[in-house]
């Protein structure tokens, strides 16, 4: 009686694994929708889900569960992507004529959309959507609210929850890492430096309270920093520049 317990558990959790790897598909109807409509979140959840791998592999968490949640975390966005700077042509900027409360509302709904897309889907587990939609927990949206002018920050916070565990910590750390990354590498700052933007960032959200319903070991913390600098090494190191090395193999030959 035990084994068939067993076995039958095992094969659920199979089940499970496959159902979950099916959602990474490049086929699959909604990751294919997610791709047409909004081209630059998918890369940046594309990355995101880099991210996370290493950081699981590392904390022995389940891979695929976290790779799916940040595969489609941002997924509300494509129903309103030119809103989103990611998906924006260097010309447009919809936001310019807009009252910054009008725009922060328009980018934090991206929260609720992502939830109601997800659970019109029967293939996403009800936790994974939970930790999906986590990922701001109840942050401030800093940009709009700083354009405001206002000295009431609360009324720009995000509306989620806050991270409720390991997984969507992992999650939110992540997200700010990637997109603060990103940003610094396309400004041309000269002096990225991983850790420097690691140690901001987990400082930044545990100060405003972010992380406070989170139980994690010390050590954990240590392993997420490691993992962390590892990825944004390998993804954003520095480039040679081929034309400043032409322009010196030509003055060699003058």
């Amino acid at each position: 009686m035990v084994d068939e317990v067993i076995s039958q558990n095992g094969n659920g959790e199979k089940k499970d694994q496959d159902g979950l790897k099916e959602l990474l598909d490049s086929s699959y109807p909604l990751l294919q929708k997610f791709r047409e409509n909004c081209p630059g979140t998918f890369k940046h959840s594309q990355a995101l889900s880099g991210m996370v791998e290493g950081i699981s592999i590392s904390l022995g968490l389940d891979i695929t569960f976290m790779k799916v949640a940040a595969m489609y975390h941002d997924v509300g966005k494509m129903l309103n992507p030119k809103y989103f700077t990611e998906n924006q042509l260097e010309d447009e900027e919809p936001h310019s004529n807009l009252d910054p409360f009008v725009s922060y509302n328009l980018i934090t709904r991206h929260i609720s959309d992502t939830s109601l897309i997800l659970l019109s889907d029967e293939n996403f587990p009800r936790d994974l959507i939970k930790i999906a939609t986590q990922h701001h927990g109840n942050n401030v949206l800093r940009y709009f609210c700083d354009k405001s002018g206002t000295d009431v920050e609360d009324n720009f916070r995000y509306k989620g929850e806050k991270p409720s565990c390991v997984e969507a910590a992992i999650l939110m750390i992540c997200d700010s890492i990637e997109a603060r990354s990103r940003s610094e590498v396309q400004s041309g700052k000269s002096n990225f430096n991983p850790t420097e933007v690691i140690e901001d960032t987990l400082n930044s959200l545990m100060s405003d309270g972010q992380l406070d319903d989170v139980v994690m070991r010390l050590g954990d913390l240590q392993t997420i920093k490691d993992a962390l600098a590892k990825e944004l090494e390998g993804t954003f190191q520095k480039r040679v520049d081929y034309n400043k090395a032409k322009e010196e193999g030509g003055k060699k030959h003058e």
